[in-house]
């Protein structure tokens, strides 16, 4: 996918920008086993909710998402999502 997207658009990958978003259900879908109580960016407390954390690259085109439990504190996933770009994608290129 990495070169396909980066043929289809001339996309660099030499820097990625990771964000952390939640979003909040109510019904049917609280069942979801990632549905946790946890710090909610909407102010809503009262319901479950999973996180979701996108990567995007330098030009702001999405190149990648992971959703983890909505009871995730957010230090805890720069390096689990760290890992799963690089088994996914490889290491990322390093100039020195």
């Amino acid at each position: 996918m990495k070169q396909r997207y980066g043929g289809l658009f001339g996309a660099e990958f030499d820097v990625l920008l990771y964000d952390l978003t939640s979003t909040y259900v109510e019904g049917a879908a609280e069942k979801n086993p990632m549905m946790w109580r946890g710090y909610s960016r909407v102010h809503r407390p009262d319901c479950e909710q999973m996180a979701i954390a996108l990567i995007v690259i330098s030009e702001g085109f999405p190149f990648s998402y992971e959703t983890l439990d909505g009871n995730r504190a957010d230090v805890s996933t720069m390096e689990a999502i760290l890992r799963m770009v690089e088994r996914k994608y490889g290491k990322a290129r390093v100039s020195r």
